[in-house]
């Protein structure tokens, strides 16, 4: 233990990485949109950070130890119940970082799934895939973000260099959205392995028929700016990368800020379906802060853009998250059921079932409507089925299940039952979504 905290030190001093030591996450009960705003006012006074909203009536809030005791005063004044679930999250973090360390490194473009890649690391893999795929894959630039990054996908089709094949039904999958959640990336990957014959070959089958049906979009990483500043910076950052000024907007007499400059917007608020209304702080620091306006992210609106161009195509949207283990459906904003809603029931039985049969004894995923208890606005989920009208338009909530202390910071060897169960579960998605059942 004493050399991994004399390495923790030493990167941390290497780095400038942001230290976690001796930080808490308390999970907090709520049952309301008003419980959860509660919250967000104890971040904007500093208190807190929303660490993982879950939509199975709690919240996680991260601690630093100065501000614990404050916090938990505040909590109970507001009649809100909270529990202590893990006592150091540097630990955890230092733990993490260890094992990214002794990992071997890649040979360029390999990949593995025993260990969490950078993102230059996924696109080397993306284009090696294509090379050695060149009749049924391509790579797809999507757009580029706020530092200049490509936000890449892979466009997988039988016959790709046909005419045909741009006319073919769309499925579009992402990952990556918010930075920390880094199995989400790892789990896009191994789909994209899987559909080319590069892992699950007992399915080889199956995918030759999806590919000879649909083009297959997988953009692993949507965010790589953040994606990237959790691997250099701050393991714990969740949004965009972004400048969005002053918080509060207060500029101090010398033209910088009165109190500090805030970095990001939450990428899953700045879409246009709902945006600004629920679930989210004015305050531009918070991790919930949705922009100045729908769209205002480079990320956001090339893949808005991308989906846009493609929409008379587009028969699914799946985008994967972390954690709780859900599987979600429209909509986010209003806990009201869309018309729609009895045939989001019937994907969703057959999604976490699929999953269930495929790593038996685990925890099983649940599925619900996104709403949940409270409602978020401005995600993407719901801007494809409100905005672009599509029905089939889904959230996975990946590893860990909520009753889990380990949070973002997934063990390495949970990437592949993730990645592998949930190949099966898009595998049952893609059977009942409605195009598939006309």
């Amino acid at each position: 233990m004493l050399k991994v905290s004399v390495l923790l030190v030493v990167l941390t001093a290497a780095y400038c990485f942001k230290s976690y030591d001796r930080y808490k996450i308390v999970r907090v009960d709520v049952g309301s949109e008003a419980n959860l705003q509660s919250i967000l006012s104890l971040e904007s006074e500093g208190l807190l950070e929303v660490f993982s909203e879950s939509r199975l009536g709690y919240v996680d809030v991260l601690v630093s130890p100065k501000n614990l005791a404050k916090c938990q005063k505040s909590l109970h004044s507001i009649g809100l119940r909270s529990v202590e679930r893990v006592d150091d999250v540097g630990a955890q973090i230092l733990q993490e970082k260890a094992a990214l360390l002794s990992a071997a490194p890649m040979a360029d473009g390999s990949y593995s799934y025993d260990s969490y890649h950078r993102y230059d690391v996924m696109i080397s893999h993306l284009e090696s895939l294509v090379a050695s795929h060149s009749s049924e894959a391509e790579i797809v630039d999507v757009g580029t973000s706020y530092e200049g990054r490509t936000i890449k996908a892979i466009r997988m089709t039988a016959d790709i260099s046909s005419d045909e094949s741009d006319d073919k039904p769309m499925i579009w999958l992402d990952g990556g959205i918010h930075a920390r959640e880094w199995v989400s990336p790892a789990t896009m990957m191994y789909i994209i392995d899987s559909i080319l014959g590069e892992q699950e070959t007992d399915k080889s089958d199956k995918m030759g028929e999806l590919l000879a049906k649909f083009q297959i979009v997988v953009a692993p990483c949507i965010n790589p700016d953040g994606y990237e500043y959790t691997h250099t910076t701050d393991r714990l950052w969740r949004k965009t990368r972004k400048p969005s000024g002053c918080r509060w907007g207060k500029k101090n007499w010398f033209g910088g800020c009165f109190y500090r400059m805030c970095y990001g917007a939450d990428p899953n608020r700045n879409w246009a379906a709902d945006w600004g209304n629920s679930g989210v702080s004015d305050d531009r620091c918070s991790l919930v802060y949705p922009g100045k306006e729908p769209f205002d992210q480079e990320n956001t609106k090339a893949v808005k853009t991308y989906l846009e161009n493609h929409s008379d195509k587009l028969k699914l949207y799946a985008t994967y998250h972390s954690y709780s283990q859900l599987f979600l459906t429209p909509v986010g904003y209003t806990t009201t059921k869309p018309e729609n809603w009895k045939h989001h029931k019937k994907v969703g039985d057959a999604v976490v079932a699929a999953i269930a049969q495929r790593n038996k004894g685990t925890a099983p995923y649940i599925a619900m409507q996104s709403a949940g208890l409270y409602p978020a606005s401005g995600d993407s989920a719901d801007w494809v089925h409100d905005v672009l009208g599509l029905t089939d338009s889904y959230t996975f909530e990946l590893r860990p299940d909520g009753n889990s202390n380990v949070g973002f910071e997934l063990p390495a060897d949970q990437i592949l039952p993730t990645a592998q169960e949930n190949v099966d579960g898009l595998l049952a998605l893609i059977d009942n979504i409605e195009y598939n059942n006309i």
